[in-house]
């Protein structure tokens, strides 16, 4: 699971990541890289900023930097994910900045896919194989890409208004999934979250789900139980001990939260036990 701010560790020289990917599920979190996701199979849940889509065999989605993105797979599923720093073909670090892409969800059926389906897959055949000049075909696969989905898919330009308004209204959203990364072990409600950021608690409510695609005591739980896994594959602490450093205030909460999360009590994980 991978959730709030996602800190790519990428190559100086190549700063790009091409991952074949197997029923993935990704929490909600963000990061300053370009992300492409294209299903060769199956179907996946995707949400970006407060759009979500259940994609199928031959669809793709673009998040752009720093967009809020999440994504569930709903059945057997591959997918492809690229990840790349914009930087590297000299688009700007918050590309694209004077328009939108009026949906970040391109179906498989528009007319240019398959010319954007086949630049995907020459810029993993250039990864993969390496060959003398490689860097070079991939920087120019990744500027055709992006070039050509400006081109053929629908834009919508914005007022410096308008994008101040949208940047502002993910910086909070963002702000939040910081919070309760570096609280989650505390006593959080609605209340407390809605009175830190100066909101109605039933806006926060609606916000918070539209963005994250989840309602916050789900993702609340969501987020300790897997700080709580972590510590238990790799820590000698008691059950009791973890549960109550990941926020849970009796033993049979985190049981039970645990076994609606996980399909399993804490001590298999520990024990490797499935």
């Amino acid at each position: 699971m991978k959730s709030f701010y996602q800190n790519w560790i990428l190559d100086y020289e190549l700063p790009l990541v091409i991952h074949h990917g197997h029923n993935l599920t990704f929490y909600a979190h963000y990061h300053s890289e370009i992300e492409f996701i294209y299903v060769e199979s199956g179907n996946i849940l995707v949400g970006v900023n407060e759009e979500k889509r259940l994609l199928t065999q031959g669809d793709m989605v673009i998040c752009c930097s720093n967009d809020i993105h999440y994504f569930e797979s709903k059945e057997n599923s591959q997918v492809i994910i690229l990840i790349f720093k914009p930087e590297m073909i000299s688009l700007s670090v918050n590309w694209p900045n004077d328009f939108s892409f009026v949906s970040p969800f391109i179906p498989g059926g528009n007319p240019a896919f398959q010319h954007i389906k086949q630049l995907l897959y020459d810029i993993m055949q250039e990864k993969e194989n390496a060959k003398p000049g490689h860097s070079m075909f991939i920087k120019a696969g990744l500027l055709e890409l992006c070039g050509t989905l400006q081109r053929n898919w629908p834009t919508q330009s914005l007022s410096r208004r308008s994008r101040s308004k949208l940047e502002s209204k993910r910086a909070r959203i963002q702000q939040i999934l910081s919070f309760i990364e570096e609280n989650y072990q505390d006593d959080l409600s609605v209340e407390i979250i809605a009175t830190r950021f100066q909101m109605e608690p039933s806006y926060f409510c609606r916000t918070f789900k539209s963005a994250i695609g989840m309602n916050f005591r789900t993702y609340l739980n969501t987020i300790r139980v897997h700080k709580a896994e972590r510590k238990l594959i790799s820590s000698d602490a008691s059950i009791m001990e973890i549960a109550l450093e990941c926020g849970f205030n009796s033993i049979r909460t985190f049981n039970r939260v645990y076994k609606e999360l996980k399909g399993c009590v804490p001590s298999s994980s520990r024990y490797g036990v499935s």
